[in-house]
């Protein structure tokens, strides 16, 4: 896995340099707080790391659009025991970003694969029947930026699993309309290091 993920890197920042006039890449470094709708549990409690790499694609002064390959963690985290969701994705995400008044907003569309899935019961021990995640997350995202130097960007970004895709049937496969199972809800706070402008 970690040598997939370095090709894809590698493939990022090859095809930016390839293509200078229009392609830059990016680095991402941040973290992630997330919760699990549906888990019976409120709250973004579950802490975690982002980072990885982008392509941005200039189409004129005020847009551009991204593409992105990064690992995230996301789960759920029970502040009074020990019950946790514990989650790892490497994530794609293609989007379009807009500068207006000096903030960059951004909408997309998110594709996680799964890479580790566990659940933990309020003692702390792995419950393995409950384990049975999907290998994939759908979702979509929005977010909004700042520059803090000509490279330097800080960005803030919500991001939810789409409601006909879960990523766990609720116990005994129960669903309620557009509630087919359970859905990851990920509000991440991150820096993106620009490599030219």
């Amino acid at each position: 896995m970690t040598r997939l993920i370095l090709k894809c890197f590698f493939l990022l920042v090859l095809s930016s340099h390839c293509y200078s006039q229009n392609f830059k890449a990016e680095l991402i470094a941040g973290v992630s707080t997330s919760q699990v709708s549906g888990d019976q549990l409120g709250g973004f409690n579950k802490l975690g790391v982002k980072f990885g790499a982008s392509v941005n694609h200039f189409i004129n002064s005020a847009s551009r659009g991204q593409l992105a390959l990064y690992y995230i963690d996301k789960g759920s985290n029970d502040v009074n025991s020990n019950f946790k969701i514990d989650l790892s994705y490497i994530e794609t995400s293609w989007c379009i970003q807009k500068t207006s008044k000096g903030f960059i907003y951004e909408a997309g569309l998110l594709f996680g694969v799964l890479i580790d899935g566990k659940t933990y019961d309020i003692y702390g021990y792995e419950d393995l029947q409950k384990n049975d995640f999907y290998k994939f997350d759908i979702g979509a995202k929005l977010s909004a930026g700042v520059k803090l130097k000509a490279n330097l960007t800080m960005f803030w970004e919500l991001s939810n699993s789409i409601p006909f895709f879960p990523i766990q049937n609720h116990p005994g496969g129960a669903a309620y309309g557009l509630n087919k199972g359970k859905y990851n809800s990920i509000l991440s706070f991150s820096f993106r290091y620009l490599f030219s402008k």
